[in-house]
């Protein structure tokens, strides 16, 4: 209300002047007592029209345009970063990391047996799945981390944490999941377990983020060959290696 009335006081005045400035230029007659009230009334009852609309206008824009972005930055189902987002966003941390010389951790999780589920019970229970596990990785996870459904029944997790922390988080998501229940329509359940990949990057400096990414995918498919509903983690030592002098001649 307060930006109509603004502009509406702005319109008055404009109008005013340009009315007097324009009878003087062309000569035109200009009641002084009666024009300026004219002027007045009638942009008074058309200016609160118009910038009501065009107000509503650029508010209704301004909405769609958040609510497009959100559409192409989250995955609707999960609630979690889509595929693009989560790896440009991920790749700006790395980045960030790399330059403070410090670690992080990047996992893969896999939801085990999915395909079973959607043969089973039809694609829409499976999609009730994945939104019971992606509320499960809000739930768990650190506002800071970068979560991201990478792929149907698959995501990713970058985490600028320690350790002990990461562990308890992964514990925790197997715990509560192995707890979890999504109903059925004949009035039962499905219950389901993932499978998790992880590893830690020491040395951002030598080893990309798509590398980091990779192995912890290596790491995931050790644990979808062992058994399923575990986390494994590969361990990658990496030595930095200095350039040689172009002006020192090699001693090998």
């Amino acid at each position: 209300i307060k930006t109509v009335v603004l502009i509406t006081l702005l319109a008055i005045t404009i109008a005013e002047v340009l009315t007097f400035v324009i009878s003087k230029l062309f000569s035109f007659p200009y009641n002084t007592q009666s024009t300026p009230i004219i002027v007045f009334l009638v942009t008074l009852i058309i200016t609160p029209l118009i910038a009501g609309y065009l107000i509503k206008l650029l508010i209704f824009l301004d909405q769609k345009e958040e609510k497009m972005f959100l559409l192409a930055t989250y995955d609707s189902m999960t609630k979690l970063l889509r595929r693009q987002a989560f790896f440009k966003r991920s790749l700006t941390l790395h980045n960030k990391l790399k330059e403070e010389e410090k670690s992080y951790f990047v996992a893969i999780v896999d939801i085990d047996h999915f395909k079973a589920i959607n043969d089973t019970h039809g694609h829409a229970h499976g999609d009730e799945v994945l939104i019971n596990f992606g509320s499960i990785m809000l739930t768990i996870f650190r506002d800071d981390y970068i979560i991201g459904r990478i792929g149907g029944e698959e995501f990713a997790i970058m985490m600028d944490a320690k350790e002990e922390t990461v562990q308890k988080q992964i514990d925790t998501l197997h715990r509560l999941v192995a707890a979890a229940k999504v109903p059925l329509n004949n009035g039962g359940h499905t219950q389901y377990t993932v499978s998790v990949g992880m590893f830690e990057n020491k040395t951002p400096k030598i080893i990309s983020f798509d590398k980091a990414l990779s192995h912890a995918d290596d790491a995931l498919y050790d644990a979808k060959v062992s058994g399923k509903n575990k986390t494994v983690k590969k361990n990658v030592v990496y030595a930095e290696t200095k350039p040689k002098s172009p002006y020192l001649r090699s001693r090998e």
